[in-house]
This record gives structure tokens, sequence and C-alpha cells, in this order.
């Protein structure tokens, strides 16, 4: 994590497919994702350091039960889900990091 602001003022908003999980799966033909334990242990830490995570996803409402089971599964620590945050294929986000640059990897 970044070094620019106290984590125990961070609000950090993780996305689920792709970035806690290895792959995009075809979850509504019941397709089961990878998680990225490098990514998930990058979030744990910032859980622990105080920050405030917020799992928040292009998936719709009626996955929330099914995000939040693989996320007890994996042993993510989380304070919140968040969906539908819309189904683009670029983000263009001010404050955007990658999976990779978030882990260091």
């Amino acid at each position: 994590m970044t070094d620019t602001a106290d984590e125990t003022s961070q609000r950090v908003l993780v996305d689920f497919d792709n970035t806690l999980t290895t792959d995009n799966v075809a979850y509504w033909a019941d397709e089961r994702p990878t998680p990225d334990d490098d990514v998930i242990q990058a979030v744990n830490e910032c859980y622990f350091a105080g920050a405030t995570v917020i799992v928040w996803t292009a998936r719709p409402w009626s996955e929330a039960a099914r995000i939040a089971a693989h996320l007890t599964e994996w042993g993510v620590r989380w304070h919140g889900i968040r969906c539908e945050k819309g189904s683009g294929d670029v983000y263009i986000d001010d404050k955007a990091m990658r999976p990779a640059e978030f882990t260091d990897r």
C-alpha cells in the first residue's frame, strides 16, 4: 500500500473480479473464481492497519451473498460490499491502482 496517507484514515475500495480473484468467471454459470492470495494479504494488512475496506464490484446486488461467502472462505477482512459500480471495460480514475502495484509485485 502506498505511504501517501495514514492507513487508519483510508477507505480502500477493492474490486472483486480480476483483483481479489485471479480471473474473470462466468458467475451466472456457477463458475468458481480463484482467489489472488497476494492481493488478499495486502487487503488484510490494510484492514489490520485500521483502513476501512469496501469490496466494490460491478456484479449485481443479487451476487452480494455469494461474494460475501467467497470473502469469508478466503479469509478476506472487509467492512462492506458495494455492487453495481457499472460494467465498463475501462475505468479512468485518479486514485486507481492495479493489483500488482498494490502488492508491489
